[in-house]
């Protein structure tokens, strides 16, 4: 049933009105141009990762947690250009993995030429407060440790600066490990008021930290 989409709807606005901010996902691929729809502020693709992308083959990059390695290239140079900034060598796996979602998010944006890829891994909470990013869109894949937790709620960023973190977790989504997802930002057109609102889940240090792959177009800002 991968060609089964799955809606998540907030409930209703204070006029008696659906909130207009909700998020798509299917184990198919092209569930991903959804976030092309003016409502859709978060698009999950649902995928199982490799076994050769396992806590084996991962575990030089987690064993050098906490880091940070940002890539700024043409799509032929992105890998080789992260792989050089990393603090253990990468799994082949991984690197293929990174240039196939980068070619997508490219063509997904409308933008062929040089895209910005951040490999990190975590070792605590990163972003734990509600928040929307100052960005247009943004791709994100959590190789290892849990995923990156949503919202559907209008108001974007300036909902999210009222939030408190203690949310129930009812109220709570979460984008599982190995999925690929494309969120809206504050500064993309059809995101007024609507940028996905999402945080970073708890981590720590050795098999409980992070390993998070985001993608942007090269003239959006870094912040999670």
């Amino acid at each position: 049933m991968s060609g089964l989409v799955v809606e998540s709807f907030p409930g209703l606005g204070p006029h008696g009105l659906p909130d207009r901010c909700v998020s798509v996902s299917s184990g198919d691929p092209g569930v991903l141009l959804s976030v092309h729809r003016p409502e859709v502020h978060l698009a999950i693709w649902h995928r199982l990762l490799p076994s050769t992308l396992s806590g084996r083959q991962l575990r030089p990059l987690l064993d050098a947690a906490p880091f940070t390695a940002v890539a700024c290239a043409p799509l032929e140079e992105l890998t080789d250009s992260l792989a050089r900034k990393l603090p253990a060598p990468p799994p082949a796996d991984l690197l293929l993995d990174i240039d196939d979602l980068a070619l997508g998010f490219a063509m997904l944006a409308g933008h062929r030429g040089t895209v910005r890829a951040r490999l990190e891994a975590l070792t605590h909470n990163g972003c734990s407060r509600w928040h929307a990013d100052a960005i247009g869109l943004r791709m994100l894949c959590t190789y290892w440790g849990p995923g990156t937790e949503f919202l559907s709620l209008d108001g974007g960023a300036a909902m999210a600066c009222q939030l408190p973190i203690g949310l129930p977790r009812v109220a709570m989504g979460q984008i599982a490990t190995g999925a690929v997802a494309i969120m809206k930002g504050e500064a993309h057109p059809d995101a007024t008021g609507c940028a996905c609102i999402h945080r970073s889940p708890a981590a720590g240090p050795g098999p409980r930290a992070r390993l998070l792959l985001c993608i942007d177009q090269p003239d959006w800002n870094l912040d999670k």
